[in-house]
């Protein structure tokens, strides 16, 4: 039950954060007004501390569960669109000029340049993400919750109850390594040029 509460949280708040970066670091490479106009913002927030936001969530939100995923969305958003668009718009300016010499389409450069060379990033920003999504689903349910994990460690230190604590944690911890392998098998799967490092 405990678990089931913050593993729907961690990944609905990692999966919509996840998509939802990627969307706006695609959108934002592929115009270049967007990228100049919004990539400083989403850097000036990244930097911000982002717990802190939560119980202004709870208030504007209420104590439930969408109050605790949007704060996971929030901590995972950020770190993927920033290394993603890093990645999208960090290309060999010489191979596209070449590229596009030869008659390649803005299409074809993306799929055979742009979004191989981003991968690197956007796995690099989902790792951050997925140790932000845990540690923000536990944070919330230390501010206010009913069930979960964090909520399981709040009660237990109540009662001075070590045991159950420190089980909460071992499962949390086991949580948070399924996660990241999770992350570590896609980019496996989609870097076979990256196997041999």
């Amino acid at each position: 039950m405990q678990i089931l509460a913050t593993t729907k949280i961690i990944v609905l708040g990692f999966a919509i954060g996840t998509v939802g970066g990627l969307i706006l670091a695609f959108l934002a490479t592929n115009f270049l007004l967007l990228r100049r106009v919004l990539l400083p913002y989403l850097v000036g927030i990244e930097a911000l501390p982002k717990i802190a936001i939560a119980p202004v969530l709870y208030i504007l939100l209420g104590f439930n569960d969408l109050s605790r995923i949007v704060l996971v969305f929030f901590l995972t958003f950020f770190p993927i669109v920033i290394a993603t668009a890093t990645g999208l718009a960090d290309v060999d300016q010489n191979l596209l000029y070449l590229l596009r010499s030869l008659g390649a389409s803005e299409t074809k450069i993306f799929y055979k340049i742009r979004l191989p060379n981003s991968l690197p990033h956007m796995f690099d920003g989902l790792r951050l993400a997925t140790i932000s999504a845990v540690a923000g689903a536990v944070i919330a349910e230390f501010i206010s919750s009913s069930a979960g994990l964090g909520y399981l460690i709040i009660n237990a230190q109540n009662f001075f109850d070590t045991g159950l604590a420190f089980a909460a944690f071992c499962v949390l911890s086991a949580l948070s390594l399924a996660l990241y392998g999770s992350v570590e098998l896609a980019a496996y799967l989609m870097m076979p040029w990256f196997r041999k490092r």
